[in-house]
């Protein structure tokens, strides 16, 4: 067992990362962000550190001492005000880890990348059937967006790190869903709006769903058994839209929307939107280009290699969105009427394979 620095361990997916952590005997460090709050990490055995990832010496300082260091904070938006922001964390945020990392001696770095690094360029298995997996080598000219561009960016800095010789594993987490998803990701926000019944279109799409806790045990994993320098896809079933959408009706009583938006018309969406929001609201608006270009680029994958190598093993995809029913409905995220009405259903009974502790949260309710 080592001493493991966590970034971003107040985060969806760092806190389920540093639970597993400790499950397996680990010592942690968690480092948190100086602008989010700790809730998530309350009641753990674990020494908290703030740091800023935007500042060289304190990202130094937070790492002194540690053993290991997972790398999983991130700025994940498809819109900012300020885009640099995004890149300031997520590319010079890599840099300063990877460097201090290097300067510090640890033994190993396991980075949390995106499948959205390796969308432009995943291999084709066959015509009908195409999944993404770790063989492709990405051309940061074909990267469109500012999320997925740092993304890309900050890979290429630990990819560089690696090549000078830094002990690094890179994963790849695919669509993450569930229990702890308190400030939601964007399929968070989707299974939030439709247990409210505001879902009225959708937008078919490629995608690959899996639970936060088998993302967190993968990370692990590839820190006590990932060799350096590889790369392993963390997913769990590939769904289209339609089928995903066709669970959660099943889960929750509640019709999935028939209306398919088509993607030209999704990016003209958030043209505009984007324009309220850059001269007006000032806010993150609903709809962005790069969502558009994010569901265009979508693709199943393959995780073979995290399986075979790991020993990876993640739950199917009804009992993930079951769980992330439960969440959503448990912790405030839905009308009380309908979060009862859902949660006595025996489909979203059934379909829970597994238990576990549901993170305290501050919900937001719509409607109310």
């Amino acid at each position: 067992m080592s001493h493991v620095a966590v970034t971003g361990a107040n985060g969806f997916i760092g806190s389920h990362i540093v639970a597993e952590l400790l499950q397996r005997g680990h010592e942690v460090t968690a480092l948190v962000g100086t602008d989010i709050d700790t809730h998530l990490l309350a009641g753990l055995p674990v020494e908290v550190r703030i740091f800023d990832l935007r500042d060289r010496a304190s990202v130094r300082s937070a790492l002194d001492g540690a053993e290991t260091v997972i790398h999983s904070a991130a700025c994940y938006a498809f819109w900012k005000a300020d885009p640099r922001e995004i890149y300031r964390v997520n590319v010079d945020g890599t840099r300063h880890v990877m460097d201090a990392a290097r300067d510090l001696g640890v033994r190993k770095v396991v980075y949390t990348s995106s499948t959205a690094t390796l969308s432009p360029s995943w291999r084709t298995h066959d015509d009908a059937n195409p999944h993404g997996d770790e063989e492709g080598v990405f051309d940061l000219r074909r990267f469109r967006g500012h999320y997925k561009m740092s993304k890309a960016m900050a890979e290429t800095v630990a990819l560089r790190a690696a090549a000078r010789g830094l002990p690094l594993v890179i994963t790849h987490p695919t669509t993450v869903i569930g229990a702890g998803d308190c400030r939601p990701t964007p399929r968070g926000s989707m299974i939030q709006h439709y247990i409210n019944g505001h879902m009225k279109v959708f937008v078919e799409m490629a995608q690959n769903v899996v639970d936060v806790r088998d993302v967190a045990t993968g990370h692990v994993l590839a820190l006590e058994k990932g060799a350096a320098g590889e790369r392993f896809v963390l997913g769990g079933d590939n769904l289209s839209m339609r089928e995903l959408l066709a669970i959660l009706a099943e889960l929750t009583g509640i019709p999935a929307p028939r209306v398919a938006l088509p993607l030209p018309l999704l990016h003209v969406v958030g043209h505009v939107m984007e324009w309220i929001a850059d001269t007006i609201t000032h806010r993150e608006p609903a709809a962005t280009r790069e969502a558009a270009l994010h569901a265009r680029d979508s693709r199943y994958v393959s995780i073979e290699k995290a399986c075979r190598e790991l020993g990876y093993a993640p739950r199917p995809a009804r009992a993930v969105l079951a769980d992330a029913v439960r969440f959503f409905t448990s912790e405030g995220y839905c009308k009380p009427v309908a979060a009862e009405r859902i949660l006595q259903r025996p489909q979203l009974d059934a379909a829970l394979r597994s238990t576990f502790s549901v993170p305290e949260c501050q919900p937001r309710v719509e409607g109310q």
